[in-house]
């Protein structure tokens, strides 16, 4: 398991442990009280973040500690945490959870200028109690939200997948979960923390990486094209897919897009070299 599971788990994958999905819907301030600055872990996180990629250009040295110091801290940071889930684990948290609401990516609004403006077009999920109260962050749910039932959300997310996109569930303070996003490499602001700069809390691997049968495999190439963190290509000398456990996110892409049925996922756990790679 992985250092999630250890402190959050209960024995098992930490985001399918509904206690997870469970905390203080609302808290009682003084009235006329207003929320202090950084009190929120998602702003406080984001805000060192920043602080951390503004050092990238200046001093590099000190981009390389402060990346290491940040990658150390975990669970005691500021900083969210995901991991990176296939398909059929993300059908399983809506299951958990509830209510379940699409909603506009913000990641998506920084890195491309682009708004969400229509149930049809948003792409970042929203679940748990905190659901309930959405309507109190008017500036984050810009458009508002689009409530789905559970099997309404799996269609959603088998939709997202099919197109491409990586599920990550994301926490908000502790180890409440509250959002499950659909991802890519370069919009994803998570994913390009982890891939281009090396922070890993946000990002981490998956308990899954994917493995081909070279005898089912035909070397199409549709495999190649979805992952998202650079971990397939094709053998110059067998075209045949060839897959790299260490970059391998267990994402599954490969699995949900390859026709010929040859990729499958496997336990990260049950391949020695790969236990303390997340």
């Amino acid at each position: 398991m992985c250092w999630v599971c250890d402190i959050y788990g209960d024995g098992g994958l930490w985001y399918l442990n509904p206690k997870n999905y469970a905390r203080n819907l609302y808290r009682l301030r003084t009235p006329g009280a207003a929320r202090a600055f950084g009190e929120d872990p998602e702003t406080l996180g984001l805000r060192r973040m920043q602080e951390i990629l503004e050092t990238r250009f200046t001093d590099r040295e000190e981009f390389s500690r402060l990346v290491k110091e940040a990658n150390e801290m975990r669970e005691k940071g500021p900083f969210q945490i995901g991991q990176v889930v296939p398909l059929q684990d993300a059908h399983k948290m809506v299951e958990l959870s509830g209510p379940f609401a699409a909603m506009s990516c913000l990641c998506r609004i920084h890195t491309r200028a682009r708004e969400e403006r229509s149930p049809r077009e948003y792409s970042c999920g929203g679940l748990g109690v905190g659901m309930l109260k959405w309507e109190r962050w008017p500036e984050r749910y810009k458009g508002g939200v689009h409530f789905m039932s559970p099997d309404e959300a799996k269609e959603w997310l088998t939709k997202w997948n099919k197109r491409g996109m990586v599920h990550i569930p994301m926490t908000f303070g502790g180890s409440f979960i509250g959002g499950l996003c659909n991802c890519d490499y370069p919009d994803c602001l998570v994913i390009r923390h982890r891939v281009d700069y090396g922070m890993e809390t946000g990002c981490l691997k998956g308990h899954y990486v994917a493995k081909v049968d070279y005898d089912l495999c035909t070397g199409c190439g549709d495999c190649v094209q979805r992952c998202q963190f650079g971990a397939l290509k094709l053998e110059v000398t067998t075209r045949k897919a060839n897959i790299d456990l260490l970059q391998c996110f267990g994402c599954g892409l490969c699995e949900t897009g390859c026709s010929q049925g040859a990729i499958s996922l496997a336990d990260r756990m049950s391949f020695p070299m790969l236990q303390e790679v997340w």
